[in-house]
């Protein structure tokens, strides 16, 4: 049997140096990066979790990495578990249609717990690049019954993808890096159950803070088995269920990076993107037709099959589970109150809210086609708002604003930092123009405005 993890390796180590990269790829990049602080230091200001995490530091004293947003300095290893959490306690980070799940969150809060072993500000955006990339083969490696069996792809496939970006950052050799990836297979875990509680971010510090640990452990010489990709009780025979050949899923490295096509998809709210179908059609409707929640007689929300997989709540009992709930959007959107972090920190919902989701119905019909321009492909939502005057008002959105078919450019995530953050948010904009060594000091609070 071949070596699936050292071909894997090789292609890796063909990746062209970052000068060498187009202008899209690396704006794409510095996007993702943005995102990911703007994400964390929203989650320290707003989340009230967010304490609670920090508290969970087993070696808090250490001088080591940056909590970010606080001046706090941890451990790397708990550096990984808060900064990935944070990055996704509001679930305003980035997420990957490919992937169905967030790299940034994983692969950036372990890169920047190595920043104190090695500061390149070249290698670190390629190795998040790597990153990226590697998540996304896995993540299709793993195959689209992998999230919907339960799993939470953003903790399986993103320890692999975090991993090869900490070996390539801190430029392992070939034979360490691969040991590096074969150990993966005994860290991922993730399951969708949590969905709705500060678990589910967490898995994205869990799966950094493994990959910390896997790299510890391969520079320390514990290693494992080889080739556990392809092996008898590897990864495939555990995990994946289609029959893809999956040499084919690496070949053509690099020809066109996951970070451009499709692309990172970037939130303006902070809910789960997959509610982003829906918010965009109640919103064009509410723009087609004047009138208020009580005119509102039903509303049906038509869906593929398992299009909605995601938004495990029709009747949240609080707003961390009403950010999996497309019922709970629509409500607020009705009533006019707006999709604030505030709406999804809530320990109760009102009864006004409570008796809008009780209208909504969610159906699903596989004759309805799918369309080219469809992110994720082939999903779509077509929301049909029904009013007591028997009036209908219909919308489609198959590309919902955020995602690579009706993206945030730029300016639209430096309008978010600013709109979230303030003048914070302008100091996070400061760091795409500076070396990571002043990132480190900017974190540490060791130096001012820069």
């Amino acid at each position: 049997m071949s070596d699936l993890t050292k071909a894997i390796v090789k292609l890796i180590q063909t990746t062209p140096a970052y000068e060498l990269l187009g202008s899209k790829t690396k704006t794409n990049l510095k996007k993702g990066v943005l995102d990911y602080f703007i994400s964390c230091y929203a989650s320290v200001k707003f989340d009230p979790n967010f304490p609670n995490v920090v508290n969970t530091a087993i070696y808090s004293g250490f001088d080591g990495a940056a909590v970010v947003g606080t001046g706090l300095k941890v451990h790397p290893f708990d550096a990984c578990l808060i900064n990935g959490y944070s990055a996704h306690a509001l679930d305003l980070d980035d997420v990957h249609s490919e992937i169905r799940g967030h790299p940034s969150a994983v692969l950036l809060s372990l890169l920047l717990s190595l920043l104190k072993e090695k500061q390149d500000t070249n290698r670190f955006y390629l190795a998040y690049l790597i990153g990226i990339e590697t998540m996304t083969r896995f993540a299709k490696l793993l195959g689209p019954r992998h999230y919907e069996k339960g799993f939470h792809t953003t903790a399986t496939a993103g320890v692999y993808g975090a991993v090869a970006a900490g070996a390539y950052y801190l430029d392992f050799p070939a034979e360490k890096f691969a040991h590096a990836l074969n150990l993966c297979v005994s860290k991922i875990s993730g399951s969708r159950s949590h969905f709705g509680t500060l678990i589910k971010p967490l898995h994205a510090g869990l799966a950094a803070q493994n990959a910390w640990q896997i790299l510890h452990f391969v520079h320390h010489n514990v290693i494992g088995s080889e080739n556990t990709i392809l092996s008898k009780n590897g990864l495939l025979s555990m995990y994946a269920e289609h029959k893809q050949d999956p040499w084919q899923l690496f070949e053509q490295w690099g020809e066109s990076w996951a970070v451009d096509t499709p692309g990172l998809w970037f939130k303006l709210y902070p809910c789960c993107s997959a509610n982003a179908h829906v918010i965009d059609a109640v919103k064009d409707i509410k723009k087609k037709q004047k009138f208020t929640a009580v005119e509102v007689a039903s509303v049906d929300l038509y869906f593929p099959p398992s299009g909605d997989a995601a938004l495990v709540y029709t009747r949240p009992e609080n707003g961390e589970q009403g950010r999996f709930s497309a019922e709970y959007c629509i409500a607020l959107l009705l009533l006019e109150k707006d999709l604030s972090i505030d709406h999804f920190t809530v320990s109760s919902i009102s009864e006004d809210v409570y008796d809008e989701m009780a209208k909504i119905h969610r159906k699903y019909d596989d004759q309805i086609p799918s369309r080219e321009n469809s992110y994720p492909k082939g999903r779509y939502c077509i929301v049909e708002i029904s009013l007591k005057n028997g009036q209908k008002i219909v919308s489609r959105v198959d590309a919902p604003t955020g995602s690579p078919g009706n993206p945030l450019e730029m300016e639209d995530l430096l309008n978010k930092a600013t709109a979230l953050l303030g003048n914070q948010g302008n100091q996070l904009i400061k760091l795409l123009s500076v070396e990571v060594e002043e990132w480190v000091q900017f974190l540490e609070g060791t130096i001012g405005d820069l």
